[in-house]
């Protein structure tokens, strides 16, 4: 399994707030382009993170992912629903795809999110703390396809938490992974790949962590 890994570091606010991600991506077959595909914006003084997931795998795939994250990239700064709404209108007459959104705040050190789809998302405490971790609120349906509504919510992200989002090509498990003390975000997701990637299915999992200032 050709796994293929990146990671950097955001710092959002006059507080200095800063965002670590990391992301591992593999392709249900080697030397194939991989159906899933992530972004990380910039929007009015806050972090969107997408994860779109093609249905099926291959070339169609990564193409109708694509389609849809490069609405989100030039999408003027709007509501989690109509960003769903303008995404699913790109994607009409496609094959589909399932499409996770958060808008991090670091400022008030919170996050709207939502997934269409069989897409995943969770908020974990980061080690010391002892939180409880959070799910993302999913609607059934694709993008591309009629979706009576968007269900979003609002949830408490300060520093010291971890955003985890995943595709389906990684099992919900995922979620019993306890976040890194000291471990590298980048091999946390490596280890989520390791752990409860699919082979017989494109998959990515990535992280963001939360912290007041840069480490």
């Amino acid at each position: 399994m050709a796994v293929r890994t990146d990671c950097g570091s955001i710092s959002l606010g006059a507080e200095g707030a800063w965002l670590d991600w990391s992301a591992a991506q593999a392709a249900k077959t080697a030397g194939a382009k991989c159906g899933d595909g992530y972004l990380f914006r910039i929007v009015d003084g806050k972090l969107l993170v997408a994860l779109a997931d093609g249905t099926g795998s291959g070339a169609e795939a990564h193409k109708t992912a694509n389609a849809c994250l490069h609405v989100l990239s030039v999408a003027q700064a709007a509501p989690l629903p109509e960003l769903f709404e303008a995404a699913g209108q790109s994607l009409r007459g496609t094959r589909g795809a399932a499409l996770a959104l958060a808008l991090i705040d670091p400022s008030d050190g919170t996050v709207d999110w939502a997934a269409l789809g069989d897409v995943d998302g969770v908020i974990r405490p980061l080690p010391p703390c002892q939180d409880q971790s959070t799910g993302i609120l999913q609607t059934g349906g694709m993008l591309g396809m009629k979706v009576s509504r968007i269900y979003t919510q609002r949830q408490a992200f300060p520093p010291g938490h971890l955003i985890v989002l995943a595709s389906d090509g990684i099992s919900r498990r995922f979620r019993e992974m306890p976040p890194p003390a000291q471990m590298p975000l980048q091999d946390y997701v490596a280890a989520c790949m390791e752990a409860y990637g699919k082979p017989h299915d494109d998959r990515t999992v990535l992280a963001v962590a939360h912290r007041r200032r840069r480490q």
